[in-house]
């Protein structure tokens, strides 16, 4: 065994595993940000943003609403999870655009607690959401320029 294959994986074969543990650490980061009140969040971080780009409305969710929300999102991922095993091209391109949007997820709420000098809701499970969604789309973005 070369020294280099300890650190090389087959992306094609991880992907569908590393997408369900994506989908579970979603659920697990839907359940932080429920129980310690993200929704409650919602106006002030929409309103910082608002500040600075105008289009973009403040809002905000009632727990509820913002329980059921990702209730839904926790359901289309792990819903979408087998798909990825039938080693289709689309199944891929759905899994990299999910990776990296779970990777912005993370890094929102990892920043959101380095700006605040302290814990902010979701930023434990973002850690994680940020490394898986890297493990997912980074490989195939790279492959797909060595290609080009």
């Amino acid at each position: 065994m070369k020294p280099n294959q300890l650190i090389t994986f087959d992306v094609r074969k991880s992907l569908p595993w590393l997408f369900l543990a994506l989908g579970l650490t979603q659920a697990a980061h839907s359940i932080e940000e429920v129980a310690t009140g993200l929704w409650k969040w919602m106006p002030v971080v929409s309103g910082a943003v608002h500040e600075r780009v105008s289009f973009i409305p403040v809002f905000g969710w009632s727990e509820q609403g913002f329980a059921l929300a990702n209730m839904v999102l926790i359901a289309l991922l792990l819903g979408f999870s087998p798909l990825p095993f039938l080693n289709r091209t689309w199944a891929w391109k759905i899994v990299t655009i999910i990776g990296v949007v779970e990777t912005v997820n993370g890094l929102n709420h990892v920043g959101a607690a380095i700006l605040s000098r302290g814990y902010f809701s979701g930023s434990i499970s973002g850690v994680v959401l940020i490394l898986l969604g890297v493990l997912i789309w980074a490989p195939q973005w790279f492959a797909r320029k060595e290609t080009i």
